[in-house]
Order: C-alpha cells, then structure tokens, then sequence
C-alpha cells in the first residue's frame, strides 16, 4: 500500500491508475488461463470416459449379437431336424 502511495505522489493519479488497471489486467489474464486449462482437462477426461464407455457398449452389443445369431442357429437347426 505504501507502494502505491508512493506512486501517486511521485507519478500522480492517471499513471497509478493505469498501473493498477494493468495489475488487474494481468491477474484476470492469469486466473482466466488457469480456469480455461482447468475447462480444457476435464473436457479431455469426458472424452476419454466417453469414448471408453462406447466401446465397453459396442463390446457388450456385440457379444449380444452373437449369442442371439447362436441361438437362432440352435433354433433353426432343431426345426430343420423336426
């Protein structure tokens, strides 16, 4: 604070003003970098879960299938046999 009492005195009130602006400027640049990385990672995180939940469903639909094209098979065969 002493700092920036200092800084009135010797520079005057408009050059302060404009220090303090660009000290704020540069905290919310900061902050705003740190959320967007943050935003960014979990996007990251959702898409890898996304991605591996499709392929545990396509895995799961296609043993599905399989089992249902082997009972049809059973089916048919045991009709042909009649």
């Amino acid at each position: 604070m002493d700092t920036f009492i200092t800084i009135i005195k010797d520079f005057g009130f408009p050059v302060a003003c404009v220090i303090a602006l660009f000290l704020m400027l540069q905290n919310e640049q900061k902050a705003h970098k740190e959320e967007t990385d943050k935003l960014t990672e979990t996007i990251t995180d959702l898409k890898i879960t996304f991605s591996q939940s499709l392929h545990e469903q396509e895995s799961k639909m296609s043993e599905a299938i399989n089992n249902n094209t082997l009972v049809i098979q059973k089916l048919l065969d045991k009709l042909e046999d009649q």
